[in-house]
């Protein structure tokens, strides 16, 4: 018989792309649900429009470590004030399941739904949990996760990471190193902590190539606004055929025609990179939590799926010579993105929405 969700459910989730998509992509399954749904998130959340047509709940959230003791002290007195606005409104809203997909935000109100014995679910979509699961993981009925994280909690659910539609879609795509035409796609996603590690420092290595690699490569770039003016100007310089843009709508067209990615490491975009089945270069970010990018990346790269680069090695010389080697073996690119896909879990949102239809159903 088809369970029917009809508890009123809260999702929770920071306010960067990492954890908003992943939240959105199992929000949006029960939207033909006999049920009544809500979402918070930060500030930072409203930068998205897919969020701003929800009308989130916004919450403050300050992270508590390596702060000063003042700091530390505001983010104790705000974590109270927030917990109570928190716990008012489940109380108003009837909210019987709270799933967070991590980060801060989701501190208040889980708290205030362990206090009132409500059930929650929680998601750690990177490699190292992060902390503010963490704190109450041992605490909760439901963990889920995208890496295997049973080492850590043995009843860990692994589900993979729950990502749009639109890249799922590409599942089942054919790979195909170069275009019909012989050209080679290159999409350098900067992220939002990109600095100039993957903007102009990469444009500048990039031109380095050989001419012959320069005349065949088309690039898409996305960097940040303050350097778009001169990434576009060293790519003109060079001759070299590129698209530079902030943001690129339908990045699921982009991803989908890429020969090879360069990104930082977030979980959600290498789940997404998998998930189509596209090569990439990681460059984990440095000062990342936990070190979690590079755990992330490291995950691919035991399986033959990806490559990592330090920050230091694009100006080094390393990072050149490894892509000259890597655009110039299309066999080897095609073994990347098979083992890619080999590692995916494209239903992980389906996934996710039996677990919480089976919580609700013992609840009833």
């Amino acid at each position: 018989m088809r369970i029917k969700l009809n508890s009123n459910i809260l999702f929770v989730a920071g306010g960067t792309g990492g954890h908003i998509f992943p939240a959105l992509s199992v929000y949006h399954l029960f939207k033909n649900q006999d049920n009544k749904l809500f979402f918070a998130t930060d500030h930072r959340g409203l930068k998205f429009e897919k969020i701003l047509s929800i009308n989130p709940f916004l919450i403050n959230a300050l992270g508590y470590e390596g702060k000063s003791f003042y700091k530390k002290f505001v983010s104790l007195v705000l974590l109270i004030y927030e917990t109570f606005r928190a716990t008012l409104f489940i109380k108003k809203n009837k909210i019987k399941i709270i799933i967070g997909f991590g980060s801060y935000v989701q501190v208040p109100f889980v708290l205030a739904a362990l206090i009132m014995k409500k059930n929650v679910i929680l998601h750690e979509g990177n490699a190292v949990i992060g902390r503010a699961n963490k704190i109450f993981w041992k605490y909760i009925k439901v963990r889920t996760s995208a890496y295997n994280l049973k080492h850590f909690f043995p009843d860990t659910i692994q589900i993979g990471m729950p990502i749009r539609n639109e890249i799922v879609k590409l599942y089942n795509n054919k790979y195909e190193p170069q275009t019909s035409k012989g050209l080679f796609n290159l999409l350098i996603l900067g992220g939002s902590q990109g600095s100039n590690i993957l903007s102009t420092n990469l444009s500048r290595v990039i031109v380095k190539l050989p001419i012959y690699l320069r005349k065949k490569i088309i690039i898409f770039h996305q960097a940040r606004d303050e350097h778009l003016a001169i990434v576009k100007k060293i790519y003109k310089k060079y001759n070299i055929k590129a698209y530079v843009n902030s943001f690129f709508k339908d990045i699921n067209n982009y991803i989908g025609q890429a020969s090879l990615v360069i990104s930082r490491a977030g979980s959600s975009t290498i789940h997404e990179n998998i998930t189509a089945g596209i090569p990439a270069i990681y460059f984990p970010i440095k000062k990342s939590v936990g070190n979690h990018q590079y755990e992330n990346a490291l995950v691919l790269k035991k399986n033959n799926a990806a490559w990592i680069f330090n920050e230091e090695d694009i100006n080094n010389g390393i990072f050149l010579k490894s892509l000259i080697q890597i655009i110039t073996k299309p066999e080897l690119l095609k073994q990347f993105s098979f083992n890619n896909k080999s590692l995916g879990k494209p239903l992980a949102s389906e996934r996710f929405k039996e677990i919480i239809l089976g919580l609700e159903a013992k609840n009833v």
